[in-house]
């Protein structure tokens, strides 16, 4: 006679045995026609008559749930009212789970009843998967910032005029799953006022790409009121796309202001109201960026503004050779800024045994400029919060900090006098401070072109590093990523030519021994 412990056990095999499988999917459709999976939707499963509470479940980032459920009826509802644009609804499905067959419930508009009020919104939630794919990242050689596919077929893209700043030649990055890549682009117009920029690359590269449509054409523009809740797509470098809700403070002919946080990496990606309709491109003021404050208050440039830019665009566009398709190189795909950020905090758990070994960067000299040699583990040996302009990456140290498998190709003008003294100096001044007069550098960093023997590498990023120095023009350094075996023994030599502002034309060209490379990368 079976126990009463394994008659439980039986009983519960059996039923695992007779299990059948019940989908839940939440899609809504907008107004456009755009179906769009809801997320993280709380819903209440109940057998009927029901014997038990009810069980909670959260649709996943596909807006589905899967559970096993012995064969009989079912009553699925939402756990509360949810809010799509601008409207409220819920859910109560009675579902027929039958045996040797999986089941499938859509609950969409056509079978949802409508409620009073919502406290919960589907509005940025959806707008994520709906647009994620149109929204890229835009690299310049000073900053990175997002930007979104506004025509597929002329290959053009909308940022703000503020994320590209005075660069011409800028990288645009598009992530779609699994599939990276990364292809020239060229900035056609950017104009301070209205605060829009387009910058056009190769329709090729976009395929299939989805345009988010501005309503140039119509002139429909959504408006948008005082109190009223609008919802930004970001693009920060190495750490995906989300968004960011606000609500408006102040809405103007020229612009909308709102609470919305946005990152210095992040702006020019679409604003949306809360019905879903794209209100504008995400800015944030130059002051913000001076501060290198992480996180802004940002200001929209209206769709109607915008579309001025874009048909200036359009018109220089013509009978003009688009950039081409080529692929850039990219990150490793293993790349991941969390080990990193975990060895920093085990190390600083351990002390002072687990930091990593100083060792010397290599560094050479041409004419005009020193070369420093630099791995992220070498990086990793400046202290945290070190100050100084050796541990000043401009805009770009959180990409020093987080990136991984690379190498640094950093370029700093010559002086009279040392380049760092000379910034100290004007650091000093900052401080009323009065040093003797600064001496003139020889020449100011323009451009970097490396060979592999005969063969020109492209690099990952011809990043620049500007410092401020009082009444003078900004001091430029070069700060290049190469993938980290770009250089080294299976080059017969290597050469790096540099180009300053002085002579754009004429190269100051180093040959560098391919050895510091093989033992640069072996730290």
């Amino acid at each position: 006679m079976l126990t009463k412990l394994s008659s439980a056990l039986l009983l519960m095999t059996l039923a695992a045995q007779a299990a059948e499988t019940l989908r839940v999917r939440i899609v809504l459709v907008d107004a456009s026609g755009l179906a769009t999976p809801v997320p993280r939707l709380v819903l209440l499963v109940s057998d009927n008559p029901p014997t038990a509470e009810p069980r909670r479940v959260r649709t996943g980032p596909d807006g589905s749930v899967e559970l096993k459920l012995a064969p009989g009826s079912y009553t699925v509802e939402l756990d509360e009212p949810v809010a799509f644009r601008g409207k409220a609804y819920t859910w109560t499905q009675i579902v027929e789970v039958a045996a040797g067959r999986n089941t499938v419930l859509d609950l969409t508009v056509a079978n949802a009843e409508t409620a009073d009020s919502a406290r919960v919104s589907a509005d940025s939630a959806t707008l994520l998967p709906a647009w994620r794919d149109s929204v890229v990242e835009i690299w310049t050689p000073t900053n990175h910032a997002a930007g979104f596919v506004i025509d597929s077929t002329r290959g053009l893209i909308a940022t703000s005029h503020h994320a590209v700043g005075g660069a011409t030649a800028v990288e645009v990055q598009f992530t779609s799953g699994k599939e990276r890549f990364k292809v020239p682009g060229r900035v056609i117009v950017s104009e301070r006022d209205p605060g829009a920029a387009v910058v056009w690359i190769d329709p090729q590269a976009l395929q299939s790409t989805r345009a988010i449509d501005l309503k140039c054409a119509s002139g429909s523009f959504a408006a948008i009121n005082y109190k009223e809740t609008v919802t930004a797509i970001t693009a920060s470098m190495l750490a995906g796309k989300e968004v960011s809700d606000g609500v408006v403070s102040r809405v103007t002919p020229q612009a909308v202001f709102s609470d919305m946080r946005i990152g210095n990496d992040g702006e020019g990606g679409p604003v949306f109201d809360e019905n879903g309709a794209l209100l504008g491109i995400s800015a944030i003021d130059d002051g913000n960026r001076e501060e290198r404050r992480r996180w802004n208050e940002a200001w929209v440039v209206p769709a109607e503004r915008a579309c001025a830019v874009i048909a200036t665009a359009v018109t220089k566009m013509a009978g003009a050779t688009p950039p081409l398709a080529t692929r850039l190189p990219l990150e490793p795909p293993t790349l991941a800024a969390q080990p990193l950020r975990a060895s920093r905090q085990d190390a600083a758990a351990s002390g002072a045994a687990a930091k990593p070994a100083r060792t010397s960067a290599p560094t050479v000299s041409s004419s005009d400029f020193d070369i420093t040699l630099l791995t992220p583990a070498l990086l990793r040996a400046i202290e945290p919060g070190a100050s100084g302009v050796r541990a000043d990456f401009g805009n770009w140290a959180e990409y020093v900090r987080d990136v991984d498998q690379v190498i640094f190709v950093r370029i700093s003008p010559q002086f009279e006098e040392s380049l760092w003294k000379t910034l100290a100096r004007g650091a000093a001044a900052t401080q009323g401070v009065m040093l003797p007069p600064l001496k003139s550098l020889t020449s100011n960093f323009l451009q970097l072109r490396a060979y592999c023997g005969d063969a020109e590498v492209t690099p990952i990023h011809p990043f620049i590093i500007e410092h401020r120095v009082a009444e003078r023009p900004p001091i430029r350094e070069g700060f290049y990523v190469f993938e980290r075996g770009a250089f080294g023994p299976q080059c017969s030599t290597i050469k790096f030519s540099m180009f300053s502002d002085k002579d754009p034309k004429q190269a100051d060209t180093k040959v560098i021994d391919p050895k510091l490379f093989e033992q640069l990368t072996k730290q």
